[in-house]
């Protein structure tokens, strides 16, 4: 009977293993942590992963096989410090470095072995998707659905591909950095960014992407025996969105089904201890704030007067600094320790850690909710200032704007935010509204991922606004039908008046030939 019962465990999870691609293309650290707890999370519930990402997993694991991008440090020269501060970013040029990007990984070797191996099948992809979609050609290849992973809050790109475009009266994109409610000012700026998005991602965007995945994936398709699909059917053929989004750190919007949001998911339940010499440092300390501009933005490309203003005001301060960088300083102050890597979420962990100081990446600004740490956010680039402005507004922190000299403002903020007992206070309500889920993310992730799989496709979450046409969507059709009755009334209006003044003349005509 035991035996029986074994067998019947072990041929159920046989059963129940899906074969899995995951397509994390970004080359920064802090997206490989995202990919890499996808990858945790499904291995833990017995599925096989193929993770093609620039940054390999150490650990092996005989249901994982990874495949290494040479593509490590690709985006490191797009945005550093010293060309935000400089306003040298171009949106431009950083798609054409992102459509490189793209060449550069599916034409790297292994990938296209992978692409050319008939052999080889998928029952979901799992495709990492940030400001490109032309990723999704690898469902296109596999003839599998796939789940797309957006890793900042959910916005217009997301509900463009999963639903509809939103209204952007209370809809902001995370591009102009405003969050709802919307002030006058900031709605015009929402439309007029809305339309100029739509008209460039018409004419310029979307035939660049459909020409390179035509070019890139159509090969490999015929391989196959089969033709590529139209772009723009896989492109809108997601059957599920992930959202790096929660309640607790994102705004409110209209969910549809097919949009989940699971941010935190990338957070450890069991917390690495510290190492011994920062558990010192921590335990003996009057409180410590933790000092981090992320993977992306790193302190190499801080100016030195910057560093030097920094370090001031830091010296400054009755609190332990722990900064992360890798920078050599010859004489820093008493208070200031500074480390290539820091265990952040161990130190947001610790009950002395008192303020979070970070450039407001997601997965930073997440952590610091999940811990119910205050923050004080330096946005530089991208969903970092809608990330900040809305825990400012969720009144857990405070915004400091980069710039050479802002020792001033971060001197404040600091004072107004350890001092402030409201903002811990928040912080922690905040923390409560976060961890307050039936499920954990992680859980809720490989859920739907294996129901996308379970359910061929999920097309029961799909929404019902990608299948509509845009003259029904917006009731073009029956403005045009009141708009012909509405001309025919006129003119049989017109017709009768005509004929009744015709008749009125004439009878005139009559009565007066009568008179004489």
């Amino acid at each position: 009977m035991l035996v029986s019962i074994v067998k019947c465990a072990i041929l159920f999870q046989y059963c129940s293993a899906f074969k899995i691609l995951l397509v994390f293309p970004i080359p920064y650290r802090s997206h490989a942590i995202l990919g890499e707890s996808f990858v945790r999370h499904l291995l833990k519930a017995g599925h096989e992963v193929t993770y093609i990402t620039p940054y390999l997993i150490p650990q092996n694991h005989k249901n994982l096989n990874q495949i290494e991008l040479q593509t490590k440090g690709y985006l490191d020269k797009a945005v550093t410090i010293e060309n935000v501060l400089k306003e040298e970013i171009n949106n431009a040029e950083l798609l054409n470095v992102l459509m490189k990007l793209a060449n550069l990984t599916i034409l790297n070797e292994n990938v296209v072995n992978l692409l050319n191996d008939k052999n080889i099948q998928f029952d979901v992809a799992v495709i990492e998707r940030m400001f490109l979609d032309v990723y999704c050609g690898f469902s296109a290849v596999f003839n599998c659905p796939y789940v797309s992973f957006f890793p900042y809050h959910d916005d217009l790109n997301i509900f463009e591909v999963m639903h509809e475009t939103p209204n952007p009266a209370y809809t902001a994109n995370i591009g102009t950095g405003n969050i709802p409610p919307l002030s006058f000012y900031q709605r015009v700026q929402e439309l007029f960014f809305h339309m100029i998005y739509k008209t460039m991602k018409a004419y310029y965007i979307t035939p660049k992407e459909e020409e390179f995945y035509n070019i890139m994936f159509k090969p490999f398709t015929n391989r196959r025996g089969r033709d590529l699909p139209k772009y723009d059917d896989v492109k809108h053929n997601a059957s599920l969105a992930l959202s790096t989004s929660h309640a607790s750190i994102g705004n409110s919007y209209l969910q549809p089904f097919s949009l989940i949001l699971i941010g935190g998911f990338h957070i450890d339940n069991v917390l690495d201890p510290l190492p011994k010499g920062l558990k010192k440092i921590m335990d003996s300390s009057n409180g410590v704030i933790l000092f981090s501009t992320g993977s992306q933005l790193t302190s190499e490309g801080m100016p030195k007067e910057m560093k030097t203003h920094i370090l001031r005001v830091f010296s400054n301060l009755n609190y332990t600094v722990l900064w992360k960088a890798t920078m050599q300083e010859e004489s820093l102050p008493e208070n200031v320790n500074i480390a290539s890597w820091l265990p952040q979420q161990s130190i947001l962990g610790h009950p002395k850690c008192v303020l979070f100081i970070t450039h407001g990446g997601i997965l930073s600004v997440t952590e610091a909710v999940h811990f119910g740490v205050p923050i004080i956010g330096i946005p530089m680039f991208g969903d970092q200032f809608v990330n900040i402005r809305t825990a400012v507004k969720n009144g857990i922190g405070k915004e400091v704007k980069l710039s050479i000299n802002l020792s001033d403002t971060l001197e404040k903020a600091i004072n107004e935010v350890s001092s402030n007992p409201r903002y811990r206070e928040r912080a922690k309500e905040m923390s409560r509204i976060y961890h307050s889920r039936m499920v954990p993310p992680g859980v809720e992730l490989v859920h739907w991922i294996e129901e996308v799989v379970t359910s061929r496709g999920a097309p029961h979450l799909r929404s019902r606004a990608l299948s509509m046409p845009l003259y029904q969507k917006y009731y073009l059709d029956f403005i045009a039908t009141i708009l012909i009755l509405l001309i025919a009334l006129v003119y049989l209006l017109r017709k009768m008046f005509n004929i009744i003044v015709s008749k009125t003349s004439q009878m005139k005509k009559r009565t007066l030939k009568k008179t004489n």
